[in-house]
């Protein structure tokens, strides 16, 4: 979901005292928050006090967008100043920073281009670079530069959406994913890559026709079949493996990623499905969740804060393997959430933590009381309980006092329910079904071919009885 632009009855804390609280907040984590900390939010180039609020809550990572095509205009021309700011200003404030690297400028893709043209085909920065070496000199210039203090480098964002990248999937993991993982590693030894950052749609510019079909109707398809041959091709060239997934309410989000999506058959696996055979022991990153909220609307705003909230106490169930009604728990490889995002978009979007002109909505003091109840990652202890991968372990702190801490061994409860309060656009609370998940970008079908990784192969009796309806793309 990440542009490339520079902006674009839950656990609830006063914003006013938050925000008056700020710099005393900030001024006490001067340790930084550990690189473990599970807590992440999506900042793209977030201005400083925005980073400041974040810092305040108590979120350990943010998420740069470390655009090409805005670093790199012309070639070799590198124009730093704005990831400078920001890179400077999240490090003096504890943050760890997670750079994803995507869209390619102008002069290093084929043929003739149009980045004021409406359609994503005739983009420049959704193309390919007609020489790896030009993406691979980027990425060596940037690790250089930022390397010491950024460690998570991501390898583009949803190239599986057509809106982000024409490519292939072939040419994603030959072209973007393989020669970047070792420009990265060349150039920071100690530095992680980060990907392949799907996002999770059945209908997505790859894939959509593969899987296990009948008909016209395909399941196992679009980002289930993407994953898996990303990570069956070039597994060994991803350190973190990093899913966009949304998804509403909260329970079904968990639901499916643990257990896959069903209609009387699977039409997915779950995220855990895949890594678990695929990935097995890497990390799995979340880095795009979340909901959308006007914050003119104060139902949607605090539908949004107890979805968030019951996220995080539901993660700390599931690493520990208790969340009740679910099973393929516990899922210990699962260390971050990263939520979409800081700050609503000036242009009309409200997926922020903080509105467009910077005061925090009901989902940002959730996040700081969330965070306050399962434990922060200063390295004090906090509410929280147990932290690190298992009971007593170090990453907030040791032991605490109410449970399971973020990546503890135990927990005290599921947290709040989403119920049945207005939607996250203020709808009433019209959830979206088990085919229809969040997401964005839009279908362009792939090619028919009918198979499917033996290792995960559906059996199909029933699937002329309940064929999956096509997705609704429209967030």
């Amino acid at each position: 979901m990440a542009q490339p632009v520079e902006h674009h009855r839950s656990l609830v804390w006063s914003s006013s005292v938050l925000v008056g609280a700020a710099i005393a907040l900030v001024a006490g984590r001067a340790e930084g928050a550990t690189p473990s900390c599970p807590y992440g939010v999506n900042a793209h180039q977030a201005p400083n006090d925005t980073l400041d609020l974040a810092a305040a809550a108590g979120i350990g990572w943010v998420r740069f967008d470390m655009n090409w095509i805005q670093f790199e205009p012309e070639q070799g021309n590198f124009q730093w100043t704005e990831a400078d700011r920001f890179v400077d200003h999240a490090s003096s404030l504890g943050l760890n920073v997670f750079m994803t690297v995507a869209y390619s400028p102008t002069w290093a893709v084929p043929g003739p281009c149009n980045e004021a043209d409406p359609n994503p085909a005739n983009k420049c920065h959704t193309r390919p670079p007609a020489s790896v070496s030009y993406w691979t000199d980027f990425l060596t210039a940037a690790v250089a530069r930022y390397g010491d203090r950024v460690k998570a480098w991501g390898m583009w964002n949803e190239p599986n959406l057509g809106d982000f990248f024409q490519g292939t999937r072939d040419e994603y993991v030959n072209g973007i994913l393989v020669p970047g993982s070792a420009a990265v590693h060349a150039a920071c030894a100690d530095c992680q890559v980060m990907g392949p950052e799907l996002a999770n749609l059945r209908g997505a510019s790859w894939d959509a026709n593969e899987g296990t079909c009948i008909g016209s109707e395909c399941a196992f398809n679009g980002w289930n079949y993407s994953l898996i041959h990303v990570l069956e091709a070039a597994g060994s060239s991803i350190d973190v493996v990093t899913h966009h997934k949304y998804q509403d309410p909260a329970t079904e989000w968990w639901l499916t990623a643990l257990q896959g999506q069903w209609q009387v058959i699977q039409l997915t696996n779950g995220i855990k499905e895949v890594t678990d055979l695929y990935a097995p022991g890497k990390p799995v990153w979340i880095t795009e969740f979340g909901w959308e909220a006007n914050p003119s609307d104060g139902a949607a705003t605090a539908y949004a804060a107890d979805q968030l909230t019951q996220m995080y106490q539901d993660m700390a169930l599931v690493i520990a393997g208790t969340m009740p009604n679910v099973t393929n728990q516990p899922w210990p490889e699962l260390k971050k959430l990263f939520w979409y995002d800081v700050q609503d978009d000036p242009n009309g979007y409200y997926w922020g933590l903080v509105d467009a002109s910077g005061v925090p909505k009901a989902p940002y003091d959730a996040y700081a009381a969330v965070i306050a109840q399962l434990g922060d990652c200063s390295g004090a202890a906090g509410a929280g309980g147990a932290g690190g991968n298992g009971a007593g372990g170090s990453h907030v702190g040791g032991s605490g006092t109410a449970g399971g801490g973020p990546n503890g061994g135990s927990g005290t409860g599921a947290g709040p329910a989403g119920g049945n309060g207005a939607g996250a656009n203020g709808s009433g609370g019209d959830s979206a079904s088990l085919d229809e998940e969040s997401g964005c970008g839009c279908r362009v079908p792939g090619p028919a071919t009918q198979h499917a990784p033996a290792a995960l192969a559906l059996v199909v009796g029933m699937a002329a009885l309940a064929r999956p309806r096509r997705r609704r793309l429209a967030r």
